[in-house]
């Protein structure tokens, strides 16, 4: 019984996981689904809103700056990554020795836990100034894992060209709590989990949406777009914890979001049997 507990579990995860690979138009990550248990997760390094308020195109789909790693640094244990609401946030440090010093973390059960495909033949490159993360939920190991594909050093200190270091699953309490608790793990729990670790500095909202963007999609294509986004939204409001600190700021997402789509829908129905072409919403 309780295996097909964790097979129900799991797929209800890959259910998730789906979703958020059709989905598109975050500011601090872009989701591309890769087959049926696999999820590539591009996450935004620096964010070069906060530098500058008027950046007006979209950090998930084209960047301007060339920086591949911040200054800051990660604790370099996998075993003691800083999670969520542990401990203050990682602030920019100087580059001194002592600072920039990290250890190799020591192989634990978790080392023998490979992707698929190793880190070195991953051909997906990630844009500049983000970090390519792979999410999968194997059914050979019976849980959800999260690896690093791309700026290991950025992260962790991987010890040179250690295979076997770079494709050990990351420690994340949401990896955790799929074991620790009854109702398993969400797949927007794990994502904002890596966005908060990885993106400079942790935005308040890690689902915060690129209106922008999504205006400047055609009429078809922002209708079901903005669709699908709501969904995903909506099952965050829905399914998700109210004690987690974006929950607030997702409800509020969804109002600009739920306005644009019905505009949309509204533009689709005028469009029906005309001839004219839909255009793109004028940016703001």
């Amino acid at each position: 019984m309780q295996e097909q507990e964790q097979r129900t579990r799991l797929q209800h995860f890959l259910s998730e996981l789906a979703i958020l690979g059709s989905l598109q138009g975050f500011h601090y990550f872009q989701p591309w689904l890769r087959g049926r248990e696999e999820l590539l997760l591009t996450v935004v390094n620096d964010d070069l809103r906060w530098r500058s308020p008027g950046f007006a195109v979209s950090v998930a789909s084209n960047f301007t700056s060339s920086t591949c790693s911040s200054s800051y640094s990660l604790d370099s244990d996998y075993a003691s990554s800083p999670l969520t609401g542990e401990g203050p946030l990682p602030q920019e440090i100087q580059e001194t020795p002592d600072a920039t010093q990290q250890q190799t973390p020591s192989r634990n059960v978790d080392s023998h836990l490979l992707p698929a495909s190793p880190s070195e033949r991953e051909i997906a490159v990630p844009e500049m100034n983000c970090t390519l993360f792979l999410l999968a939920g194997y059914a050979k190991y019976g849980q959800p894992y999260a690896w690093i594909r791309s700026n290991h050093e950025r992260l962790v200190n991987v010890g040179g060209t250690d295979t076997l270091v770079k494709d050990t699953p990351m420690k994340l309490k949401s990896i955790t709590d799929w074991v620790s608790t009854s109702q398993g793990t969400h797949v927007w729990d794990v994502v904002s989990e890596l966005v908060g670790l990885c993106t400079m500095p942790p935005p308040d909202n890690p689902f915060s949406l690129d209106m922008r963007y999504l205006q400047t999609l055609s009429l078809p294509e922002r209708f079901l777009v903005t669709g699908a986004l709501l969904n995903f939204l909506e099952m965050i409001v829905v399914q998700g914890s109210r004690e987690e600190p974006f929950y607030d700021l997702v409800v509020e997402e969804l109002k600009p979001l739920r306005r644009l789509h019905f505009q949309s829908l509204s533009e689709v129905q005028r469009f029906q049997g005309s001839d004219r072409t839909p255009s793109p919403l004028p940016t703001k």
